[in-house]
């Protein structure tokens, strides 16, 4: 099964300030095989990048695969975000559209943000929601 990991993970561990606990925490995650990115996950992570960052940064997505997003995209993550308000559940735009991909796929979405959690409760999807270490 395709994983995708969430911007939360790519945060603490290119930041560089994030203590070195987090960082070999979230290591195996981001290095397995079977980890994925998709396209608003690079936009969150890229969008506040120096250009230095971004440089690095855009060679190390380059290693790993993207799941394509659907065709529907924009309709079936409207519908999903519709299900969370009739259960009067909050999350992100950009929440939506990534579970909405990792659903497409059939991925687990391994992230630090309780708001995947949320999504399944009204979906199929599936995430291991991580716990931060202590430093």
């Amino acid at each position: 099964m395709p994983t995708l990991i969430d911007a939360s993970l790519w945060i603490d561990f290119t930041r560089a300030h994030s203590p070195r606990t987090i960082k070999y925490f979230v290591a195996p995650y981001i290095l397995h095989p079977d980890a994925h990115l998709a396209e608003p996950i690079t936009f969150e992570i890229l969008r506040h990048a120096t250009a230095a960052e971004a440089k690095q940064l855009t060679q190390q997505f380059q290693r790993l695969r993207m799941l394509a997003r659907p065709p529907l995209l924009w309709a079936q993550a409207t519908e999903l975000g519709q299900e969370c308000r009739r259960k009067n559940i909050t999350v992100g735009s950009l929440d939506l559209l990534i579970a909405t991909i990792a659903l497409h796929h059939g991925a687990e979405v391994v992230t630090f943000d309780g708001d995947y959690q949320r999504i399944a409760s009204v979906s199929k999807l599936q995430v291991k929601l991580l716990q931060r270490p202590t430093p």
